[in-house]
């Protein structure tokens, strides 16, 4: 699935760097969080908002100019779009 989510991110015009860098970027948040990807999928509209601002996990979601809330958030829409 992670690898439709890099494809889906490539479709969407974003670069092959910040393709493969949202895709790591979930692979660690689910090592960090001890996530399966199968729970973050299912559960995606409840992790999301912990990494936005005022969320208990924000200063996490912000590292790297907000690259894990971004890489979440892109996650998100992937899952909405239903082409996973």
């Amino acid at each position: 699935m992670l690898n439709n989510f890099k494809t889906y991110l490539l479709n969407q015009n974003y670069k092959p760097l910040t393709a493969e860098d949202y895709k790591g970027r979930i692979e660690r948040l689910l090592a960090k969080e001890k996530f399966t990807l199968e729970h973050l999928v299912k559960n995606i509209t409840s992790i999301l908002p912990e990494y936005e601002r005022n969320g208990k996990k924000h200063a996490y979601g912000k590292r790297s100019h907000s690259s894990v809330l971004n890489a979440l958030r892109r996650f998100s829409e992937f899952l909405a779009e239903g082409t996973n």
